[in-house]
């Protein structure tokens, strides 16, 4: 695990990610801790890279990477396991059944529903948001952590098209939210088998992919292939996200809202749920978004991979008007 009772000292260790008090102790987030590092992060890393971080906590020096390694790691961990456990960390479990934790003297009282709410949130998003950075540093740093290299995270990551939030954030702003990113998972397949696929032709897209699974050598030829994969991207992503847009209205986990601030002294934050016709502006806009996108991506291809160009399928019914006969492009 990530955390240790050596190293707890009161709670300082936790401290450093979280708000928490100092009497907190490690026999009562001990479990929390665990279960999130069991069930979060050594299924995304794998046994080897997992075992490997477990290590580095171990080392009384580590290196100037692994103590940024850890860093990213730890926080991921206690913001995922106070989201996940949060009720069971609220409430004491005793011979007489649950009960809801209160000091003895009185002074101080459960948080109100909206505080929990918020708290539940923010640490949803503080502790996904840290795995996806987890996922960044060791990608950009496989020199030096060869063990991530087989897991099944980085074996997605090499040949994904979209990989990251970054690439979200480019197109449209998500504000590198690793939720909104694992909602749209199943939308970037389905535009990338269905859409993409069909646009750019079966053999550009199965060289794509070879190449990113097995970069060429030659860094022109690397660079061309990352330029084909970002010019993709951009396509999917405005395709996906209306998608999404489309059978939900949303791009958050509650919906796609305006913020404003209300009038007078309180000035408290209110949030709407945009209408339909906002929402239905939205994905035409995204529409546009997307067939710019794929004129960009049309010309990368005639560029950088005109052997594998066999034109677009949507000029297949363009008319010769001279002789007005229709004919195959």
């Amino acid at each position: 695990m990530l955390f240790s009772e050596h190293t707890w000292l009161d709670g300082d260790t936790i401290r450093a990610y979280i708000k928490v008090n100092t009497a907190v102790s490690y026999a009562m987030m001990a479990t929390p801790l665990r279960n999130a590092y069991n069930l979060f992060i050594v299924p995304l890393l794998g046994e080897e890279m997992a075992a490997r971080l477990e290590a580095v906590c171990e080392e009384p020096e580590p290196k100037e990477e692994d103590v940024r390694l850890l860093d990213i790691a730890r926080r991921a961990n206690a913001n995922l396991a106070l989201w996940y456990e949060f009720d069971a960390i609220s409430v004491r479990i005793t011979d007489a059944g649950f009960q809801r934790q209160e000091s003895e003297n009185g002074t101080l009282k459960p948080a109100y529903k909206y505080q929990e709410d918020n708290l539940r949130q923010g640490y949803k998003n503080k502790g996904f948001n840290a795995l996806d950075q987890l996922l960044d540093y060791l990608y950009t740093h496989l020199d030096l952590y060869p063990e991530f290299e087989k897991s099944d995270a980085c074996l997605r990551l090499r040949s994904a098209i979209v990989r990251t939030t970054d690439d979200v954030n480019s197109v449209v702003f998500i504000n590198g939210s690793r939720i909104i990113f694992l909602r749209l998972q199943p939308h970037l397949r389905f535009v990338e088998e269905m859409l993409l696929v069909p646009a750019i032709g079966g053999k550009l897209y199965a060289h794509l992919v070879g190449s990113l699974n097995n970069p060429p050598a030659d860094e022109e030829a690397l660079r061309q292939v990352e330029q084909l994969r970002r010019a993709c991207a951009n396509y999917v992503v405005a395709m996906a996200v209306r998608r999404l847009m489309m059978e939900t209205g949303s791009l958050t986990d509650r919906g796609l809202y305006f913020s404003t601030i209300e009038a007078g002294e309180k000035g408290n934050e209110k949030r709407q749920p945009l209408g339909t016709d906002r929402i239905a502006m939205q994905i035409q806009n995204l529409k546009a978004d997307a067939d710019m996108y794929m004129t960009a991506l049309r010309q990368v291809v005639r560029t950088h991979f005109a052997e594998f160009d066999a034109g677009s399928p949507q000029q297949v019914f363009d008319r010769d008007n001279d002789r007005k006969r229709t004919f195959w492009a």
